[in-house]
């Protein structure tokens, strides 16, 4: 329920799509660049994780208050990462629960932020509240916006 605090525009769900080396899934493998967390192994003090879902557009204190928050909420409710992933992990998405599927697109994981007891308990309802209406803002400026795209493909239909 977090990804819209990583991946806070529109354009920052142009990358999280499979192929693009960039995550789809809430999964974690390692050194596999195609899940959300990378185990990095090397050295006994080089060995890190690599979170791959901040895009360039997203503002670093939210994604560490996120992951800190999430890796909180699995140590507190004793969560279950589930098996690491290894080769590619966009053929191994369709055998994880639905719930670990990255939405794909800003309004869905704002909703999905919105309805999240979690969040609202980590970061408060006023800040939840604020920052969902920051994100739907954002979403109905993209939408009423007209592309060149849309012109030159629309144009002649009209």
């Amino acid at each position: 329920p977090f990804l819209s605090l990583c991946a806070p525009t529109i354009n920052s769900y142009t990358r999280l799509v499979k192929g693009a080396w960039a995550p789809t899934a809430a999964a974690w493998g390692v050194d596999n660049r195609t899940t959300a967390l990378r185990i990095i192994t090397g050295t006994e003090k080089s060995q890190r994780v690599e979170f791959r879902i901040g895009p360039a557009d997203a503002n670093p204190y939210l994604i560490a208050a996120a992951s800190l928050g999430a890796g909180l909420l699995g140590i507190e409710e004793e969560l279950d990462p589930g098996d690491p992933l290894s080769g590619n992990a966009y053929e191994q998405e369709a055998g994880l629960p639905p719930e670990r599927q990255l939405a794909t697109n800003l309004r869905d994981a704002i909703r999905d932020l919105e309805g999240s007891a979690e969040a609202r308990a980590l970061f408060g309802d006023e800040f939840v509240n604020h920052y969902i209406a920051s994100r739907d803002w954002e979403v109905r400026e993209h939408e009423r916006h007209v592309t060149d795209w849309q012109m030159q493909r629309y144009f002649e239909i009209i």
